[in-house]
């Protein structure tokens, strides 16, 4: 089985670039004849912004993408979809063009924003949109939780869900990165944006640095604008010397040794499919407080290897992070679970054979025509 994978691998490293990277490391080019058209037009500079250069650079990847098609002949194209109205026009060109050619389409849906997009466009982009989802021969999905949203657009069949993995960083020899002088410390590891829910791990800092004297946060991630960055100063003046900025990490073990110097891992995201971010921390052993958002409620275990609150709830996420801050066993014992919740549902072995099994599942698309796009 030949399989033409059209994604994007790091620098920089975030969560679609990483779980490519995942994909190659992956049993999966062992068990199909896999080509990786390295579409790279995003960067967190130039995000949501349509420039000369991503314009010189899509036309040069379909150039690529129809060359490979027709020299290679793949039977499958693997598309990173994002489910964005912006990149929607550049999806739906290559997306159909494969479809046409006779490949079979698989979108690697790693959001879960399918409904969102087909509601906000004009009708005759809905039909677009249909049509491109009714020819696919399906969808990866990050989890069970995305499938509602494909209700009425794509048949139940054609869908796979296959959650993300990160690396085991277990084995790798690095210290801790603590805060010196003994403080506990909550850990905040993301995209500094809004979307990820910056504003709320602010606002849940603030709580539980006002409760508890021998707390740290630490922040670490990109900066989403100079808006982020000032509301960072200011929580770091009201609380001077117990919040730290680490800024922006590649390397992993400078990434790992900042999660084993984490007692809590918190995450306040809003607007999220997955959270790639989970798994490190689970892969350490740290307990997890996330937003109750896309399928991260198949990834934390309420109450067993860290606890869920309502997205955007300030108040509730400073009321679980105390809570396991205050006690030491419960910490170890969600920490425990977390890391053997890793090791059975998010290894590179297991990503690999349910990514083989679910295009094995996959029919390729009979005699794709254009009629059913009016």
């Amino acid at each position: 089985m030949k399989v033409l994978v059209c994604g994007v691998l790091p620098p920089p490293y975030f969560g679609h670039s990483v779980m490519y990277k995942m994909l190659m490391e992956s049993a999966f080019p062992e068990k199909v004849q896999v080509r990786f058209l390295n579409m790279h037009f995003w960067s967190y500079q130039t995000n949501k912004q349509v420039t000369g250069q991503k314009l010189f650079l899509m036309a040069k990847y379909f150039f690529q993408y129809i060359a490979a098609i027709i020299l290679w002949q793949p039977r499958f194209v693997l598309y990173n979809s994002s489910f964005y109205r912006m990149p929607f026009w550049k999806d739906s060109l290559f997306c159909a063009v494969g479809i046409v050619l006779g490949r079979g389409l698989v979108f690697h849906d790693m959001g879960q924003y399918v409904r969102e997009l087909h509601d906000t466009l004009p009708a005759w982009q809905r039909r677009l949109l249909r049509w491109t989802l009714r020819h696919a021969a399906g969808s990866i999905l990050m989890g069970e939780g995305v499938r509602q949203t494909y209700k009425g657009l794509m048949d139940d069949n054609k869908l796979f869900p296959v959650p993300g993995v990160v690396e085991d960083t277990r084995g790798l020899d690095v210290k801790a990165d603590r805060p010196a002088g003994g403080w506990l410390n909550v850990l905040y590891f993301s995209h500094m944006s809004r979307p990820k829910g910056v504003y709320v791990a602010f606002d849940a800092a603030a709580e539980i640095l006002a409760v508890r004297q021998d707390v740290m946060v630490s922040f670490a991630g990109p900066f989403e604008n100079g808006e982020v960055s000032a509301r960072l100063e200011l929580l770091k003046k009201e609380y001077p010397g117990r919040v730290r900025y680490l800024g922006y990490i590649e390397k992993a073990e400078q990434r790992t040794a900042i999660y084993r110097g984490a007692d809590v891992f918190m995450f306040t995201t809003i607007r999220e499919a997955f959270g790639l971010v989970l798994l490190h921390a689970m892969a350490e052993g740290k307990p997890v407080v996330a937003s109750r958002e896309g399928t991260i409620p198949e990834i934390v275990q309420d109450g067993q290897t860290g606890y869920l609150f309502e997205k955007g709830n300030a108040e509730a996420c400073a009321a679980k992070v105390l809570e396991i801050l205050d006690d030491p066993q419960l910490r170890e014992r969600m920490g425990v679970q977390g890391r053997r919740r890793f090791e059975d549902f998010y290894t590179l072995k297991r990503y690999g054979d349910q990514m083989v099994s679910a295009f094995e599942a996959m029919d390729r698309p009979r005699n794709p025509v254009l009629s059913g796009l009016l």
